[in-house]
């Protein structure tokens, strides 16, 4: 029986999105209200409670500022101004095959910079209702092809599209500014880069970087009630 596992690789999606360079998740610390229910006639003068509401608690945050990270922690912060609600996951590593799914106020945003090392972010979540661990991992995606915009030329994705292998690469003509992929997993919900699109079905364009830059794009596919399994196409634009 195995002891333990490490947490390396354990990822908040956010609004569908990766939040980048977090080093520290903690929580959620959920707890439930006890009702004191004592009264005169309670039995030999010992306080009687009743189980009450519960709360699915708060999760806090440790990492690197990104300020490029617009998909993840920028968006994040513009959610705690704007008090918007999202739908979250909290993916434990690929070989581990469980999440923890939730809908969350992004609550606390704050940064630290100190004159002898790297800025810092902190971050706190407010989890609204009730909390779910996944404990099924889904069967994921069975394929992944695409086109680029110069000539809509096809991808060539490295290694072949398996079970089990999670980063993907490509690389495009230097003056290809997007990409559309089709990512197949049938019966499964799948976001490209923070946007729903269907399985089989080729996807909105996919901006890339500029020239001499890699583009990360993150595909999630998860089923109801079973754990997302997430997926790294890096795309390279050439100089």
């Amino acid at each position: 029986m195995t002891s333990g596992v490490s947490g390396f690789e354990t990822f908040l999606i956010w609004n569908y999105d990766k939040v980048l360079e977090i080093l520290n998740i903690s929580g959620p610390s959920q707890s439930r209200d006890v009702v004191d229910v004592t009264s005169h006639d309670s039995a030999s003068g010992f306080r009687e409670f009743v189980a009450g509401v519960i709360s699915g608690g708060e999760i806090s945050l440790e990492g690197n500022l990104i300020v490029g990270d617009t998909l993840g922690q920028i968006a994040f912060h513009t959610d705690v101004q704007g008090g918007t609600k999202r739908s979250c996951f909290i993916v434990m590593p690929m070989a581990v095959g469980a999440a923890l799914s939730f809908e969350a106020l992004a609550k606390g945003f704050e940064s630290a910079f100190p004159f002898d090392s790297k800025i810092d972010l902190s971050g706190s979540l407010q989890v609204t209702g009730k909390p779910t661990l996944l404990t099924t991992q889904c069967a994921g995606m069975s394929g992944l092809t695409g086109i680029e915009s110069t000539a809509a030329t096809a991808l060539t994705i490295t290694p072949a599209i398996a079970v089990g292998t999670y980063a993907y690469a490509c690389t495009v003509n230097t003056a290809s500014t997007w990409v559309k992929l089709t990512a197949t997993a049938a019966a499964h919900i799948v976001y490209i880069q923070g946007v729903l699109e269907a399985t089989g079905v080729q996807s909105a364009e996919v901006a890339l970087g500029a020239a001499g830059t890699t583009t990360d794009v993150l595909i999630i596919v998860y089923k109801a009630a079973e754990s997302p399994r997430l997926y790294t196409l890096t795309v390279t634009r050439p100089v």
